[in-house]
C-alpha cells in the first residue's frame, strides 16, 4: 500500500517537474525567438555606406528607414579613411528583402525621431527604372529638416521678434511723448474746424458733399470720364488690330518695313528728301528762279498772271467752241475741212509742189540761211558751216547762199 502510495507521489513529482521544464524551455524559446526577430537575428542583412559632414548625434544601432518603415540598424559610424575628406562614413546594415527597393536614385538623409534630438537614417524608396544598388555601394546623401534645425530656426525667429517688440516699444514710447500728445491735439483741432468749414461753408467740397446740383454734375462728368474711357479702348483695339494688320497683313507698310526692299525703300526716301533739301536751298539761293519768287517774292504778281492766263485761254476755248476764228472755223465749219482737203489733194497731185515740199524737207536746217550773207567766222571757231566754202580771206565779200530749184515742168504735163 506504501508502496504504491510512495509510487504515484513520485510521478506526480516527475510530471511537475516535467511540466515546469518544458515551460521554462518554451518559454526560453519564445524569448530568443523575440529577441532575434527584433535584433534580425535569423534574417540575411546586407550593409550599405553613406556619407555625411555632420551626424549630429547619431549613435550605432540607430534605426535606418525606408521611406519611414524601420528595415534596419546603424552598424558604425568612421572618421573618414581618405585625405581630405570632410564627411564621416555611416555604415548601414538592413534586410536584404528590402535591399531591391534601394536604388540608384536614392538619397539618404538624416531625421529626428522626437524632441529628444534622437536620430535616424531615413532613406528614399528608388523609382523602378533605376538599377537597385549592390550590398557595399555608397548611397548619396543629402541635409535633411531635423529637429535641431527647426530649433534653431525658431530661436531665431524669437530673436527676431523680440527685435520688432523692442521697436515697436520704443517707437509707443515716442508717440506717448508730452510733444507728440500736443501736436496730436493741435492736428484733431484744426481737423475738426476743416470739417466745420466744409459742412457750413460755401467752398467746392461744401458743395461736392452737400449740392445735389454739383453731384449731379460729377456724376455726369465721371459718367463721360466712362464713355471716354471706353472710346479710348476702342481706338487702342483699332490700332492694335492696324499693328497686327502691319505685322502680319501683305500691304505697303509690312512690305515696308519687314520685306527685304524696306531699307532699300528707306534709302530711296532718303536720297529724294536730300534732292528736296537741295532743290530748296538751290530756290532760296537763286533770286531769280521761280520757285524762289514763288516762295519768297511777290506771289501775289504772279499768281494774277497765271489768272490773266488762264481768263485768256478760256476766251480762246469759248471762241474756238463757238466757231469764231481760223481755229472755230477748221473745228467748227464743214465747208472750211471740205477747202483744206481739196488743197491738200491739189498739193499731193501737182508735181512741181511735190518737189518743193521734199527740197524743204531735206534742206530743213539749211532753209533759214537762204538770202542771208555769209557771216565771218571768229578766230575760235571754225571757219567751215553752212552756207561757207572752207577757208576765207577776211576782205572776201559777203555772198547769198544759193539754192538749186527744182527742175522744169514739161511743157505738155499738166500741174494739176
Amino acid at each position: 500500500m506504501s508502496i504504491f502510495s510512495t509510487t504515484s507521489e513520485e510521478k506526480r513529482r516527475a510530471l511537475r517537474v516535467g511540466a515546469f521544464v518544458a515551460m521554462a524551455l518554451a518559454l526560453a524559446g519564445l524569448v530568443v525567438f523575440l529577441i532575434g526577430e527584433e535584433t534580425r537575428l535569423f534574417q540575411k542583412d546586407v550593409e550599405y555606406r553613406t556619407y555625411f559632414e555632420n551626424v549630429e548625434g547619431l549613435s550605432e544601432d540607430s534605426p535606418v528607414w525606408l521611406g519611414g518603415l524601420e528595415v534596419g540598424r546603424v552598424a558604425g559610424l568612421n572618421f573618414p579613411s581618405r585625405p581630405g575628406e570632410k564627411r564621416l562614413e555611416v555604415v548601414l546594415r538592413m534586410s536584404a528583402q528590402h535591399a531591391s527597393r534601394v536604388r540608384g536614385d536614392s538619397v539618404a538623409r538624416l531625421s529626428s525621431m522626437g524632441v529628444l534630438g534622437d536620430k535616424a537614417v531615413d532613406i528614399t524608396i528608388g523609382s523602378p527604372d533605376q538599377k537597385p544598388l549592390d550590398p557595399g555601394a555608397e548611397i548619396p546623401s543629402a541635409g535633411g529638416a531635423d529637429m535641431s534645425s527647426l530649433l534653431r530656426s525658431a530661436a531665431q525667429v524669437m530673436d527676431d521678434t523680440l527685435a520688432v517688440s523692442r521697436t515697436l516699444r520704443k517707437s509707443v514710447e515716442e508717440l506717448a511723448s508730452p510733444q507728440v500728445t500736443e501736436d496730436l491735439a493741435a492736428s484733431m483741432k484744426s481737423l475738426r474746424k476743416l470739417l466745420e468749414e466744409v459742412e457750413t461753408g460755401d467752398g467746392a467740397l461744401h458743395a461736392l458733399i452737400y449740392d445735389k446740383q454739383t453731384g449731379d454734375e460729377v456724376k455726369r462728368l465721371m459718367a463721360n470720364a466712362s464713355r471716354t474711357a471706353l472710346r479710348m479702348e476702342k481706338a487702342l483695339g483699332h490700332v492694335e488690330g492696324l499693328l497686327n494688320e502691319v505685322e502680319n497683313g501683305d500691304g505697303t507698310a509690312h512690305a515696308l518695313i519687314y520685306g527685304k526692299d524696306g531699307a532699300k525703300a528707306l534709302g530711296e526716301l532718303g536720297a529724294a528728301a536730300g534732292q528736296l533739301a537741295l532743290l530748296m536751298e538751290d530756290a532760296r539761293k537763286n533770286p531769280d528762279g521761280a520757285v524762289h519768287q514763288l516762295v519768297y517774292g511777290n506771289a501775289g504778281n504772279m499768281l494774277s498772271d497765271l489768272g490773266s492766263a488762264a481768263a485768256d485761254i478760256k476766251q480762246i476755248t469759248s471762241m474756238v467752241a463757238k466757231g469764231e476764228g481760223s481755229l472755230g472755223g477748221i473745228l467748227k465749219d464743214p465747208t472750211v475741212y471740205e477747202d483744206l482737203r481739196e488743197v491738200v489733194g491739189n498739193v499731193r497731185r501737182n508735181k512741181v509742189l511735190r518737189t518743193l515740199v521734199r527740197f524743204a524737207i531735206s534742206n530743213n536746217d539749211n532753209v533759214q540761211y537762204v538770202g542771208r550773207p555769209i557771216e565771218q567766222p571768229k578766230d575760235d571757231e571754225s571757219r567751215t558751216g553752212i552756207g561757207g566754202a572752207g577757208e576765207s580771206s577776211p576782205d572776201a565779200p559777203k555772198t547769198p547762199l544759193t539754192l538749186p530749184l527744182p527742175p522744169p515742168v514739161p511743157s505738155g504735163s499738166n500741174p494739176h
